[in-house]
């Protein structure tokens, strides 16, 4: 009788519940409740409410931290319907000024023509019209791409970035990494966040910031002195063309102490002006515990030839990502001496490597599984490995995983509130020759690397 009782009270409890959520309508909630509930919607999804009623208009116009953080997608090989254009206008007029951190992603699918494409500039340049952010203090744009010197569109960019940088906004994190600015433009917007935003600016990616890296040299003293008057530069991600060992060592100086994260991009297809060792030895001891990363696409019959010159310095690299793009494929034995390329890592950063990713379409060849057998078991600290290559044995995958599952320290299991979740991310081991784009697959590691 008594579990009869029981079960008749739990339904009869339910029974009421139920009764109170069907009078009870999302129009009853207090404001900040909808505040809250709200956040959770997508840009497309908080529009769409506002035509609910009134009320919900009001709400989600008037509230800022609905639209302070803001991701906006660009793809070059999408027709922007009518639709979306306008409520994209709508968003970047009328909740601009709520903006505080603003990421930009371009798309480009067709990875062949990435570094031509024109759609993308006109589509940036239509995002940009009528924003104004005078609260923004994150400005994230990845992979714009500007191709064309003196494009009348790539101007009036340049002249809307320079409007809305030189208001009150004042940057903590300025990224514009593979922008391919032309040499004035480039260099106009990087004067402003320099000028307006020199007591704030905390993380600055310029990679690949500049169309052509020839230009360079004879405006040194201009960038030196732009980069070096940041006062609270923390992390950095440059073009290692862009570096020099005045500005090196005029880094070591200003940011003692402070620059905690060092990002270097190359070319191998490009210049690289040699940087001695007392520079880097400079830069580390000023900042003793700064974090180094490199990344290098490599073009090129001989990579073997071209990658050395780049490994010489003494910087404690613990990421590292080697790429060999598609279009190297086609040329007689590019990467038949990789085995070399491999040695020079080993050697110059194996006891920093913590993170490796190496993406090449290689021949099968006994030596190069060999190299990086080497490499892997001789640095200590090397816990990730990501790999689209092919191997001459299968036993390789086998050995590589084995010898890094013993590196990665299990999740911690006590429940004492002092210990921290450890991150076990596992071995990734690709053969090139089953990837069914071998050309964009790359990329993808670049992004998640980035990350």
């Amino acid at each position: 009788m008594a579990q009869q009782s029981r079960s008749t009270q739990q339904v009869t409890e339910k029974e009421n519940v139920m009764q109170v959520l069907n009078e009870t309508s999302l129009s009853s909630f207090p404001m900040e409740v909808l505040e809250h509930i709200f956040s959770f919607l997508h840009r497309d999804d908080l529009l769409q409410a506002m035509s609910v009623c009134t009320s919900w208009k009001s709400l989600i116009s008037s509230s800022p931290n609905l639209w302070r953080s803001q991701t906006f997608i660009l793809d070059c090989s999408l027709h922007v319907k009518k639709k979306k254009k306008v409520d994209m206008l709508f968003c970047t007029q009328n909740f601009g000024p709520h903006f505080q951190t603003l990421s930009v992603r371009c798309r480009h699918p067709n990875m062949l023509k990435k570094g031509y494409c024109t759609k993308m500039a006109d589509q940036f340049h239509l995002f940009l019209t009528g924003l104004r952010s005078p609260q923004l203090i994150s400005f994230k744009v990845y992979d714009l791409h500007f191709f064309f010197r003196g494009n009348i569109v790539t101007k009036q960019i340049s002249s809307k970035l320079i409007q809305m940088f030189s208001r009150e906004c004042h940057l903590k994190v300025f990224k514009m990494p593979t922008s391919r600015w032309p040499k004035t433009e480039g260099r106009a917007i990087l004067d402003t966040v320099f000028q307006n935003s020199r007591n704030t600016l905390e993380t600055l990616n310029i990679a690949e910031y500049f169309y052509s890296y020839g230009w360079l040299p004879a405006v040194r003293d201009w960038f030196s002195t732009g980069l070096t008057s940041l006062t609270k530069l923390t992390k950095l991600s440059i073009t290692i063309f862009y570096l020099t060992d005045e500005l090196i060592v005029c880094l070591a100086r200003v940011r003692r102490g402070q620059l905690a994260k060092l990002s270097l991009s190359a070319h191998s297809t490009f210049r690289i002006f040699h940087i001695e060792q007392d520079s880097w030895k400079c830069l580390l001891e000023a900042c003793p515990n700064i974090k180094v990363s490199f990344k290098i696409c490599v073009y090129g019959a001989k990579p073997h030839e071209s990658l050395p010159a780049l490994f010489d310095s003494i910087l404690p690299v613990t990421k590292l990502n080697i790429i060999i793009p598609h279009d190297s494929y086609s040329l007689a034995s590019p990467v038949s001496e990789m085995g070399i390329v491999l040695e020079h890592v080993r050697t110059h950063y194996g006891p920093w490597l913590k993170f490796l990713i190496l993406v090449m379409n290689n021949k099968k060849e006994e030596s190069f599984d060999q190299s990086l057998i080497k490499l892997v078991r001789d640095s200590p600290h090397l816990a990730l490995v990501k790999a689209l290559v092919s191997y001459y044995s299968e036993d390789t995958v086998k050995t590589i995983k084995r010898m890094v599952a013993k590196r990665r320290q299990p999740p911690l299991t006590n429940m004492d509130p002092q210990n921290k979740k450890v991150c076990t991310d596992s071995l990734v081991v690709e053969k090139a020759s089953e990837l069914e784009d071998p050309i964009g697959r790359p990329h993808v590691l670049q992004g998640a690397y980035q990350q």
